[in-house]
């Protein structure tokens, strides 16, 4: 009868130790979510506040700006020139029949069309510049100067050509004679307003700065769904294997990305940066790379 009731004791004590292992366990579900709730809800609030801050930021500059409203469109771009136009579009808050405006480009001023309260002028900038200009309005030679975040273009090469980010993924192997390359090779594009795009995609491999080879990409799987690569290159200790992705536009300038790099016979071998960008032209010149401009002859920034 007592080992009877001893069952009994264990069995309820083995019912009710799972029992409390289960209402601990949806304690802690509860736990984590009430915490995943009040995060979600401390972000919302953090960007509720940001927004609000920003909007009053906006308020306060439009306030104390004399500029009532501004605008920049970019024209065509001057492939001989490396040039674009530009149209900036100015309304000042207070305007008389003696009112002038002009545009500060470093020092050199480009006077503006006046037409009722509005003033216009077309500026040509190099594309692989900026276009920041300080605006100068002058009331009976009174002069007050002043910028305007609405027309400024910190890069105008963003603003005309396309953007590609390239990735590859896959394996890596170097057995001393032959570098082999697997795996998938895919990119994002980030589009942009003017009629400027892609149209050719290539896969060019180098070694030591001679072409290997030099295939065509389709552009539209490689969008979509990557382009799947396995090569196997010769390569003896010393030599340098790069791939690049090579991006014809439709005014024809070339934009090579580094996709993958192999320094044999290293045993630290260099990422490749796939922000690493040049530009050139169709004729071959190098006429940009990864945040440097190549100063050509005629290639000013103004003319």
């Amino acid at each position: 009868m007592d080992k009877n009731r001893s069952h009994i004791l264990i069995i309820i004590l083995i019912i009710s130790q799972v029992i409390l292992i289960s209402k601990i366990s949806n304690l802690q579900r509860q736990v984590e979510g009430t915490n995943i709730g009040m995060n979600n809800l401390s972000n919302r609030i953090g960007n509720d506040m940001n927004a609000i801050y920003s909007n009053v930021n906006e308020m306060l500059r439009q306030k104390a700006s004399i500029i009532e409203s501004a605008a920049a469109k970019i024209g065509k771009v001057d492939t001989d020139e490396f040039t674009v136009p530009i149209t900036f579009t100015l309304t000042p808050k207070e305007v008389s029949e003696n009112t002038a405006v002009s545009l500060d480009f470093d020092g050199e001023l480009f006077p503006m069309d006046k037409n009722d309260t509005t003033f216009v002028a077309t500026v040509s900038r190099n594309i692989f510049g900026d276009a920041m200009p300080k605006i100068v309005i002058d009331e009976n030679g009174v002069k007050k100067t002043t910028h305007d975040d609405q027309i400024n273009i910190p890069s105008i090469k963003e603003k005309v050509f396309p953007i590609m980010f390239p990735r590859l993924a896959g394996e890596a192997k170097f057995d001393g004679k032959t570098y082999s390359r697997k795996g998938n090779l895919s990119a994002d594009i980030k589009e942009i307003s003017s009629e400027i795009e892609f149209r050719e995609i290539r896969l060019v491999i180098e070694v030591d700065d001679k072409v290997f080879a030099d295939k065509t990409i389709p552009k539209e799987t490689f969008f979509r769904d990557g382009y799947e690569i396995d090569e196997k290159i010769p390569l003896n200790n010393g030599q340098t294997c790069i791939m690049k992705i090579v991006a014809t536009d439709s005014i024809g300038f070339e934009h090579h990305y580094t996709g993958d790099r192999w320094d044999a016979g290293s045993n630290h071998q260099r990422e490749p940066w796939f922000g690493d960008e040049q530009i050139y032209s169709p004729d071959g010149s190098l006429l940009w790379q990864s945040d440097k401009w190549i100063p050509l002859e005629g290639n000013s920034n103004n003319t």
